[in-house]
Protein backbone atom coordinates (compact mmCIF):
# COMPACT_ATOMS: atom_id res chain seq x y z
CA UNK A 1 0.00 0.00 0.00
CA UNK A 2 2.84 2.37 0.87
CA UNK A 3 4.60 1.79 -2.45
CA UNK A 4 1.33 2.53 -4.28
CA UNK A 5 1.00 5.90 -2.48
CA UNK A 6 4.63 6.76 -3.24
CA UNK A 7 4.11 5.86 -6.90
CA UNK A 8 0.97 8.05 -7.09
CA UNK A 9 2.82 10.96 -5.42
CA UNK A 10 5.74 10.66 -7.86
CA UNK A 11 3.29 10.49 -10.77
CA UNK A 12 1.55 13.66 -9.57
CA UNK A 13 4.86 15.50 -9.24
CA UNK A 14 5.89 14.46 -12.76
CA UNK A 15 2.48 15.46 -14.16
CA UNK A 16 2.50 18.89 -12.42
CA UNK A 17 6.07 19.58 -13.55
CA UNK A 18 5.32 18.65 -17.16
CA UNK A 19 2.15 20.79 -17.18
CA UNK A 20 4.13 23.74 -15.80
CA UNK A 21 6.81 23.30 -18.49
CA UNK A 22 4.20 23.13 -21.26
CA UNK A 23 2.50 26.27 -19.90
CA UNK A 24 5.83 28.15 -19.83
CA UNK A 25 6.72 27.07 -23.38
CA UNK A 26 3.33 28.07 -24.81
CA UNK A 27 3.31 31.57 -23.27
CA UNK A 28 3.83 34.09 -26.10
CA UNK A 29 6.61 36.68 -25.78
CA UNK A 30 5.62 40.22 -24.80
CA UNK A 31 4.44 42.56 -27.54
CA UNK A 32 7.07 45.03 -28.77
CA UNK A 33 6.07 48.45 -30.03
CA UNK A 34 8.00 49.14 -33.27
CA UNK A 35 8.43 52.79 -32.27
CA UNK A 36 10.48 51.67 -29.22
CA UNK A 37 13.12 49.97 -31.38
CA UNK A 38 15.87 51.92 -33.14
CA UNK A 39 18.60 50.78 -35.51
CA UNK A 40 22.15 50.89 -34.15
CA UNK A 41 25.52 49.38 -35.05
CA UNK A 42 27.21 48.73 -31.71
CA UNK A 43 29.75 46.00 -31.01
CA UNK A 44 30.00 44.31 -27.61
CA UNK A 45 32.66 41.97 -26.18
CA UNK A 46 32.46 39.46 -23.35
CA UNK A 47 35.20 40.03 -20.76
CA UNK A 48 35.11 36.38 -19.68
CA UNK A 49 35.49 34.47 -22.97
CA UNK A 50 36.13 37.20 -25.56
CA UNK A 51 33.05 36.51 -27.69
CA UNK A 52 31.92 39.51 -29.74
CA UNK A 53 28.45 40.45 -30.96
CA UNK A 54 27.15 43.29 -33.14
CA UNK A 55 23.86 44.77 -32.02
CA UNK A 56 21.71 45.95 -34.96
CA UNK A 57 18.47 46.90 -33.13
CA UNK A 58 18.07 48.35 -29.64
CA UNK A 59 15.07 48.87 -27.39
CA UNK A 60 14.86 52.55 -26.47
CA UNK A 61 13.16 51.96 -23.12
CA UNK A 62 15.66 49.40 -21.80
CA UNK A 63 19.10 50.12 -23.30
CA UNK A 64 20.91 47.36 -21.42
CA UNK A 65 23.95 45.61 -22.92
CA UNK A 66 23.55 41.95 -23.82
CA UNK A 67 24.72 39.28 -21.38
CA UNK A 68 27.15 36.45 -22.05
CA UNK A 69 28.80 34.07 -19.56
CA UNK A 70 26.36 35.52 -16.99
CA UNK A 71 28.08 38.93 -17.19
CA UNK A 72 27.18 42.16 -19.00
CA UNK A 73 29.13 42.59 -22.21
CA UNK A 74 31.20 45.77 -22.60
CA UNK A 75 30.87 48.13 -25.58
CA UNK A 76 33.75 48.08 -28.05
CA UNK A 77 34.84 51.27 -29.79
CA UNK A 78 34.34 51.05 -33.56
CA UNK A 79 37.55 50.51 -35.53
CA UNK A 80 37.92 52.96 -38.37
Amino acid sequence: MLTFLIAVAIGLVIWRTSMWMIRVLTTPPPEIDPSDVVEVAQDFRCNVCGAEVTLRMLNVEEPKPPRHCREDMVPVAPIE
